[in-house]
């Protein structure tokens, strides 16, 4: 064989061997465009999406949007990248949007956990509704950004996690109409009304809410307070106003009573940083008490939900005391003193 040959056919294998090659995940950011389709700010968003739900669910949303993949099976191809990308990450979940310009190909594989929690009869249905039109259009990052809403939306329905995500930030494409723009938010509002658990998702304030008492105990809520107070906070509880017949979640926030051993303005400033979140998921912050507080309260009627509240609803610290710990022996205690307290 001549040196000549020789050379062409080694160039020949190292081609064939870069063509064979899967995409590398990129570093940081979910998805790789080969052709940049995709505007910057909604790349970034995209991004946004996938943390939030890879952080809560070990499952990661990622897009390869490739120019041309050759003779390669599509679906095939795309099967092999997410198992790449999935043990790149190391990940317990994989969903990958995959899109093959040249051959027109657009479809959504899923590995790991991802697999059994999303229908994949659904998924062959979202391609359609999200990808196939925008794609169409030539809006590939409206289509890309739509598709994994609702893939967001399908984790949140099967897990029962809920993501502080918010479509209505969602940048919009350059050019893209008013027209295209009002589909997009009536097929989110669609998926918000008749989604299971579609409150759960927070396209809207109103679907950040927190509805119900386990809701609150289930979120980041008490971690949140026992961070801030540390060996200050007593007890942090649900107030008994909000455990009271007829009370509507969807009309009121939920009041959040603390007891503090200092309940100094400097102390509960360190609450501030979180108002703006306890807003949007329905969280009001009540009374901040002492011991010594609680101990001379004259009012039954406040007495009362301290105790309702106290028994039924604790989020974190001290959970089992009744007002009696702190010196009220009944709820019409008219003498009370800081000389019968309990443990405090």
């Amino acid at each position: 064989m001549t040196p000549n040959l020789k050379n062409i056919l080694a160039a020949t294998l190292v081609l064939c061997a870069i063509a064979q090659a899967l995409p590398s995940r990129p570093e940081n950011s979910h998805i790789y465009d080969e052709n940049r389709l995709v505007p910057a700010q909604q790349l970034e968003f995209f991004d946004r999406i996938s943390d939030e739900v890879a952080n809560e669910t070990g499952i990661s949303i990622d897009a390869v949007l490739l120019n041309d993949i050759g003779e390669r099976v599509a679906a095939k191809y795309a099967e092999e990248i997410a198992e790449k990308w999935q043990a790149d990450a190391g990940r317990e979940g994989e969903v990958l949007i995959f899109v093959a310009q040249k051959q027109r190909r657009k479809l959504v594989v899923t590995r790991g956990t991802a697999s059994s929690i999303i229908d994949e009869a659904k998924i062959r249905k979202a391609e359609q509704e999200f990808l196939v039109p925008n794609f169409r259009q030539e809006r590939y990052g409206d289509g890309i950004l739509s598709l994994a809403g609702w893939l967001t939306f399908a984790i949140s329905d099967s897990t029962g996690k809920k993501f502080d995500i918010d479509m209505q930030e969602a940048p919009a494409e350059e050019g893209m109409t008013v027209r295209g723009w009002l589909f997009v938010a009536v097929v989110f509002g669609l998926l918000i009304a008749f989604g299971r658990k579609g409150r759960r998702f927070g396209f809207f304030d109103n679907m950040k809410k927190l509805l119900c008492v386990s809701e609150i105990e289930k979120s980041q809520w008490p971690g949140i307070f026992r961070d801030a107070f540390g060996d200050n906070l007593v007890s942090a509880f649900i107030s008994g106003r909000c455990l009271v017949e007829g009370f509507d979640a969807l009309a009121t926030p939920w009041t959040i009573d603390f007891i503090l051993r200092d309940n100094s303005p400097e102390v509960i400033t360190k609450l501030d940083a979180f108002r703006e979140k306890a807003r949007r998921e329905n969280i009001a912050f009540g009374h901040f008490y002492t011991p010594a507080e609680i101990a001379q309260i004259r009012d039954p009627q406040e007495l009362e939900y301290l105790q309702i509240a106290s028994r039924n609803a604790p989020l974190c610290g001290v959970q089992d005391f009744g007002v009696q710990d702190f010196g009220v022996q009944d709820l019409g205690a008219q003498d009370l003193g800081v000389q019968d307290f309990k443990n405090f």
